[in-house]
């Protein structure tokens, strides 16, 4: 479960807004608290506007922090985002957080293999980071997008560690291997592996979650973030329950935002979470 105590509500000023290419934004703004106190796979609740159309905020991964400054990738997609995408710097970005349980830490010696699917690359570069200034040497992100425009720029995962290699793939091949991303996994997990991490649309975790099924030595630790309708983003609303596997082989659900949004994968149930609708920011 996520530790409530450690969020806040915050108000910080807007650095940056970049524009990648195929859509995908990258904001910045100095947030201080939430640069500290955020872990690899926490989100942010973020206020999309200074009145309350839209009313609700909109959860954000939290990409990267450097000193005071955090960073959320996202892409226009409704009203909330499109909001946001008309930020300036020296505007005002009113964040709650951080929220939610993110990835496993302890990770013990070997290979860790990151698996990002389109706006899924959003919580790697802090994980990688974080990996590696705990003394990680060989981390693999395995990048994938439907296009090479939109696939999240590697030295951005990278961000000046060593030891951090990024492997891509597109659907229409324009950018490394031609193919889905979940088609680089088998090969990826051959030899010492010691930790698998995803994030990506729920039918690129589905697809996953198969692929590890057929390994034989599939890594111990193997965690995904996954994606939900969140209202509060703090366990009220219950908007953003997810299916997963009881002990007792009956269906159970956990909230996405408190329990998750980061879940080992063998606890979740994926066969129904695939028939469940996809969940967008908007």
């Amino acid at each position: 479960m996520s530790d409530l105590r450690r969020a806040r509500l915050e108000k910080g000023e807007v650095l940056q807004l970049e524009e990648l290419g195929g859509g995908l934004l990258e904001l910045t703004a100095r947030l201080p608290h939430l640069a500290t106190a955020a872990r690899p796979g926490e989100f942010a609740q973020i206020r999309c506007s200074q009145t309350f159309a839209p009313l609700l905020r909109r959860p954000f991964s939290v990409a990267w922090t450097q000193g005071d400054v955090c960073a959320f990738v996202f892409e226009v997609v409704g009203t909330g985002t499109a909001l946001l995408a008309r930020l300036k710097p020296g505007d005002v970005l009113d964040v709650l957080g951080p929220l939610g349980h993110g990835f496993s830490l302890d990770v013990p010696a070997g290979k860790v293999v990151c698996v990002s699917g389109g706006l899924g690359c959003a919580p790697f570069p802090i994980l990688a980071g974080a990996l590696a200034k705990r003394g990680a040497t060989d981390i693999i992100v395995l990048n994938g997008a439907a296009t090479g425009d939109r696939l999240y720029p590697p030295q951005r995962f990278q961000r000046g560690s060593l030891g951090i290699t990024v492997v891509e793939a597109t659907v229409d091949g324009s950018r490394g291997r031609r193919g889905l991303v979940t088609e680089l996994v088998a090969d990826a997990l051959g030899g010492d592996t010691a930790a698998l991490f995803a994030c990506g649309p729920n039918r690129m975790l589905v697809s996953l979650a198969r692929v590890l099924e057929t390994i034989t030595a599939a890594p111990a630790i193997a965690e995904a973030a996954l994606e939900a309708p969140m209202g509060c983003g703090f366990g009220t609303c219950l908007g953003c329950a997810l299916p997963v596997r009881a002990s007792s082989g009956d269906r159970a659900w956990a909230l996405c935002c408190s329990d998750g949004p980061v879940m080992p994968i063998r606890e979740v149930d994926w066969d129904e979470l695939e028939s469940m609708p996809t969940a967008d920011v908007a």
